[in-house]
């Protein structure tokens, strides 16, 4: 059955068709009587132009009716019906039985298929078939003379017969009324045959429109779920052809790489990802690969990413290009270094307090009777110079072993809201009277106007700044500047950044800058940063470190804010 839509789409090409139809009818019957005049019939050619002028109307109000209503079955139904009297009139002034315009009943029944359910289509025909039959029976019906009804149907065919010079008998009144009969007969099995044949079409045709549907829908639901898949997906996805051509990138593609897709497109895959030799590409090797790379990102930093690539086939085509998929793996790389480093300290700190409780009683006997022997012996001034290197040493060493006691206990932390700002103005208040402070050394200050508050232990905090401030000053030993600043954006953290313009680190230096025993300066002990580390991270937060041979060295520290701040 056509559902409103199908009516809807159908209802226009059939008022088109019946257009077509009308004016064909005209135009043969207008040539017939042009080529072979019937002076019996001299006004039927000026009747059959007013019909066919009525039915243009009537086509016309369809389809203006179409447009300004929605009934559309409604519409069907009269356009059917206005076809059959139509079709009636026009065989009813062609001739009735000789009419050559029977079959237009026909055409009406195709037209009822493309608009209606089966079982209306051979109601269609049978209304077709009485019309038809009656309009034939009554046709011949007495009307100037008195005969029988069956007698007056021989006029037109005795004069014919007369004309030819013929004689009538019974046997030819007889077989020319059979041949009426099996006129109509004939016709009743065209009727049903041709509503039978073009309904089963226009069933098949909307089983198979209605199958079609539902496969387009089937497809556009997958084709819009692999869309989704691709856009949803974490993973960065770029689809290039055999030459290696980039074709089309997904939304995290183009988020990692820091590029839009119209700026990739058609570009070579090794032009995104110079690392990616030609010998590499899945066109060139093994095409299922995986292998990091280093991307230059257009923010100027540099990326570590994860590319893997395999062909993409299509059934019927075989291979026609490849899929790279890639991941960025700056944050896990530095994640998995942080971890990498808290390991070795952890493993450094029990190390160092199963030797510092080793190396404390001995060296406190050492310091004691070397004490004792200053005392008690007569000593020369070289060997009084000995016990005094012995006994200063000694000091140091036991300055050393409790570092490394206070680095590897588990220290006990006041964790409440503090304000950062006046901790890290008394810090750089201790920095400028420093006895190690260069004449030409400049602080500089960045605090916000109001206060930043954190969740933080404030004397450990003091000894975080005091540390890395302390060893900026070892970095400048000739002046430079030092660079204090606070930002409190409102989100998790409240972040300070230490910056100096001193020496700077080399990469092997700034890898393990928190591991103990990494001193950089002539007396020192290598375990301040560490211990900063340490206290950070007791404290939830971070710290990163960027530096450069020659370019100084920033200390970018996260503590978390207070709630309440």
């Amino acid at each position: 059955m056509n559902t409103t839509s199908e009516l809807q789409s159908w209802l226009p090409y059939v008022i088109k068709i019946r257009f077509v139809i009308i004016s064909f009818v005209f135009a043969i019957e207008f040539s017939i009587r042009v080529v072979v005049p019937d002076p019996s019939r001299p006004d039927s050619i000026r009747t059959l132009g007013l019909l066919v002028i009525l039915w243009y109307v009537v086509n016309l109000f369809f389809l203006i009716y179409n447009q300004i209503s929605r009934e559309y079955d409604l519409q069907a139904y009269l356009q059917i019906l206005s076809d059959i009297f139509m079709v009636t009139a026009i065989v009813h002034v062609t001739g009735d039985v000789d009419s050559n315009y029977i079959s237009l009943y026909l055409v009406a029944i195709i037209l009822a298929s493309m608009l209606l359910p089966r079982g209306r289509v051979f109601l269609v025909a049978a209304v077709s078939f009485v019309i038809m039959g009656l309009l034939l029976e009554l046709a011949y019906l007495p009307v100037l003379f008195p005969q029988t009804a069956r007698e007056y149907t021989f006029l037109r065919f005795l004069a014919a017969s007369s004309l030819a010079g013929e004689d009538m008998t019974g046997m030819q009144v007889r077989a020319f009324l059979n041949s009426l009969q099996v006129k109509i007969f004939v016709n009743f099995f065209a009727f049903f045959a041709i509503a039978y044949l073009a309904s089963y079409l226009a069933e098949s045709r909307r089983k198979t429109g209605e199958e079609l549907r539902d496969k387009s829908g089937q497809i556009a639901s997958l084709q819009a779920m692999n869309e989704n898949i691709i856009k949803s997906m974490r993973d960065g996805l770029i689809t290039t052809d055999l030459d290696g051509r980039i074709l089309d990138v997904n939304p995290t593609g183009g988020a990692i790489l820091g590029l839009r897709p119209r700026e990739l497109a058609s570009a070579p895959i090794t032009e995104i990802f110079p690392d990616l030799s030609p010998s590499e590409t899945p066109q060139a090797s093994d095409p299922n690969f995986r292998r990091e790379v280093m991307y230059a990102h257009p923010k100027g930093e540099s990326r570590t990413l994860a590319i893997a690539s395999s062909p993409l086939v299509l059934p019927s085509a075989g291979t026609v290009g490849y899929v790279y998929s890639f991941q960025d793996l700056t944050a896990e790389k530095k994640r998995d270094s942080e971890y990498r480093a808290k390991d070795r300290m952890a493993t450094l700190g029990r190390l160092a307090a199963a030797i510092a409780h080793e190396i404390r009683n001995p060296l406190a006997s050492i310091a004691g009777s070397v004490k004792l022997l200053h005392s008690l012996a007569q000593l020369d001034e070289d060997q009084a110079k000995l016990i005094d290197i012995v006994s200063r040493e000694s000091e140091r060493l036991n300055k050393l072993v409790s570092d490394f006691l206070i680095y590897s206990r588990d220290q006990r932390f006041v964790i409440e809201d503090v304000d950062i700002v006046p901790l890290l103005e008394e810090t750089l208040l201790l920095i400028e009277h420093h006895p190690g402070l260069a004449m030409s050394t400049v602080i500089e200050r960045k605090f916000p106007k109001r206060p930043a508050v954190a969740r933080a232990d404030s004397d450990k905090l003091r000894q975080v700044f005091w540390n890395i401030c302390d060893n900026a000053l070892k970095a400048m030993p000739s002046g430079g500047k030092l660079s204090a600043e606070i930002v409190d954006t409102g989100d998790a953290e409240i972040r300070i950044r230490l910056a100096d313009t001193g020496m700077g680190l080399n990469d092997a230096q700034r890898e393990k800058i928190f591991e103990p025993f990494q001193a950089g300066f002539t007396n020192g002990t290598g375990l301040g940063l560490a211990i900063v580390y340490q206290i950070i991270q007791a404290h939830r937060g971070s710290i990163q470190v960027g530096s450069g041979p020659g370019k100084g060295t920033q200390f970018l520290i996260g503590i978390p804010r207070s709630q309440r701040s």
